[in-house]
């Protein structure tokens, strides 16, 4: 257990230098400072959105990998969308 904590806590600190760090000759905005400061939720979905932490290398995915995905999207057409959503909400009694 310790070492999980440890490992989550490294994690978090590393997570916050890559969000504070810059790249240099990337289009970089100004930015107001947040008046809170951010949840790690918050650090991983900006480190997502900056592209600061991203591989040099393409990540491509095998032809397998992409037929299968193509099959799911396409099969996503086969049942229409309604045009609302009935759901039943069981109380406490």
């Amino acid at each position: 257990m310790n070492r999980i904590c440890i490992l989550m806590l490294s994690g978090l600190f590393s997570l916050s230098a890559a969000v504070a760090d810059e790249v240099p000759g990337q289009n970089t905005a100004v930015q107001q400072p947040s008046p809170y400061p951010l949840s790690p939720t918050q650090q991983w979905l900006e480190l997502q959105r900056s592209g600061k932490s991203a591989s040099a290398q393409a990540q491509p995915f095998s032809g397998e990998v992409m037929d299968k995905v193509h099959t799911r999207y396409l099969k996503s057409f086969e049942k229409p969308i309604p045009e609302f959503f009935e759901h039943e909400m069981r109380t406490a009694r």
